[in-house]
């Protein structure tokens, strides 16, 4: 069992990496204990530290001497700890915050910050690579980041830096650049003689990156002969290396998808429509709508009501939003809807809290421009969320407005793809039908159909073994992941599946360096 410890300040913190945690190792196998758990026999054997004080330094150094042991600190290294590893204190860079911050994209262009975050070639070691990611990035005006990630910050809250430190060469993982110039550290790797240290310099670590499966690799497969190693439940189904789904948010039209449609149905890739019912007022609709419900391969989920920013700005808003739609829908095709797409990709608590009280089981949303919450590295249940509700981020938005002008034009997707290839995590898409209004900086429909077909040529020549799902089979998944358990009996670890799933598909476990199939049986601690 791993133990995340917090003090009540940095409560908020605490719950996201919680929620974190358990979207990796399921539920059953992260709890929040006290500071005084570290000092008796009960203590667990890997352990989170998020935002600890000093005064929980020498707590902690004391516990890693206390027989094998895998500690993962998130936000600032208390001083005794600091000591015991060797890091040394710097000073904040000159006008930090102003560099961690990205102009605007301009159309068909990236923008990023100055200050990035820059791995070094021994994140190998954690199945990394020599990665770099700005602290702030757009594709697409000050809205999208189509890598996937959010943002890091220097306003002192959760998603900032917290201390300018300089660790070891051996350790570091990552540093802190501005403009090419390494400031301090970001990232390391502390290995003890009976202990190892995953150090971010971030209270809630990487839980809205890539960067995540760093901290999956380390739980599962780090020092396995000689460390306590706990397993992860992988995103990706057993026997596949990439899954991947994608959708049309129809915003302004419906009937304007068919030719998408028909060559996702020629290439014999999955096809899913989220549905803004205010497009139902026009009957016109109507015989794509049913057409496509009653075909295979396809899923239709809510885009909301009237498509209003933050739905609607209140829970009672959201939830008109969230029921309209979904009646709607049914009254047109005879199908309740089980998952929502949030308008604008904007997941306030309050929505998010609205649609499971409607039933929803699920929303698809996530933009580094807002709600930082709800950018998460796994799909699942989220933090002060009921279970059976779960959340999945899809920041990706293959869009002309985003084909670059220079060089491939579609290199940030494909690179989008790679990270989420190389991180085994569940990769989503998005683009919108035309309207008579828009096009979403598509010239034509046989440009975007031609783009569309090279992303996922790409994705096939990538991948050995890729699994295209709709988002219903995707979101179903993840439903189910998120109801299965990891059981401790004291001499094996044993996968649990719920007795009544979402979906069929299998799952696989990461554990010392192998990825496993989980069935019945056990695998030996």
């Amino acid at each position: 069992m791993i133990g995340v410890f917090y003090p009540a300040p940095a409560a908020q913190a605490g719950i996201l990496v919680l929620a974190a945690v358990r979207r990796s190792v399921t539920r059953t196998q992260a709890n929040v204990l006290s500071r005084a758990t570290l000092g008796t026999n009960g203590a667990p054997a890997v352990a989170f530290a998020v935002a600890a004080p000093d005064a929980w330094g020498e707590a902690l150094a004391a516990w890693l001497e206390a027989g094998a042991k895998k500690l993962v600190v998130f936000g600032r290294l208390p001083r005794a700890l600091a000591q015991k590893l060797g890091c040394a204190e710097r000073s904040w860079p000159q006008q930090f915050e102003a560099a961690t911050r990205s102009a605007p994209a301009a159309s068909r262009q990236w923008a990023q910050s100055a200050a990035s975050v820059v791995y070094t070639a021994q994140a190998a070691a954690l199945g990394g690579r020599t990665w770099r990611r700005s602290f702030e990035r757009f594709d697409f005006t000050d809205e999208w980041n189509n890598l996937g990630y959010g943002a890091l910050r220097a306003d002192g809250s959760i998603w900032a830096v917290r201390e300018p430190i300089d660790v070891p060469d051996a350790a570091r993982l990552a540093s802190v650049e501005i403009d090419d110039e390494r400031c301090f550290s970001y990232a390391a790797l502390f290995d003890l003689p009976n202990a190892s240290v995953l150090w971010f310099n971030r209270d809630v670590g990487p839980c809205d990156s890539f960067e995540w499966r760093l901290v999956e690799n380390f739980l599962s497969g780090h020092r396995a002969g000689a460390l306590p190693c706990q397993p992860v439940v992988s995103e990706i189904p057993a026997g596949y290396d990439a899954a991947i789904t994608s959708r049309l948010d129809c915003d302004e039209d419906v009937e304007s998808a068919r030719p998408l449609w028909q060559t996702y149905q020629r290439l014999g890739v999955p096809f899913s429509l989220a549905i803004h019912t205010s497009n139902l007022h026009d009957d016109t609709h109507y015989a794509m709508l049913r057409e496509f419900a009653g075909a295979s391969a396809t899923a239709l989920l809510s885009h909301t009501a009237t498509h209003a920013p933050n739905w609607g700005g209140s829970y009672e808003a959201a939830l008109n939003e969230g029921a309209e739609s979904a009646q709607r829908i049914a009254d047109v095709v005879g199908e309740r809807v089980r998952y929502a797409v949030s308008p604008f990709h904007q997941s306030p608590d309050y929505a998010l809290q609205a649609l499971a009280d409607v039933g929803y089981a699920g929303c698809v949303g996530g933009i580094i421009r807002n709600d930082p919450e709800f950018l998460i590295a796994r799909g699942g249940t989220l933090a002060n969320m009921p279970e059976g509700f779960i959340g999945h981020s899809q920041q990706t938005m293959l869009h002309g407005d985003c084909m670059l002008a220079d060089g491939d034009p579609i290199a940030v997707f494909k690179e989008a793809f790679d990270l989420a290839f190389e991180t085994n995590t569940l990769f989503g898409y998005l683009d919108h039908p035309f309207s008579p209004r828009y096009q979403y900086g598509w010239p034509t429909e046989e440009e975007r159909i031609g783009v569309h077909e090279q992303l996922i040529a790409w994705i096939r020549a990538r991948a050995r073994r890729p699994l295209f799902l709709d988002e219903n089979a995707a979101l179903d998944f993840l439903v189910t992941k998120s109801a299965c358990k990891i059981v401790n009996d004291g001499a094996q670890f044993r996968f649990v599946a719920p007795e009544v799933a979402a979906s069929t598909l299998p799952f696989a476990v990461d554990y010392r360096g192998e990825r496993i199939a989980a069935g019945t049986e056990g695998f030996a601690r």
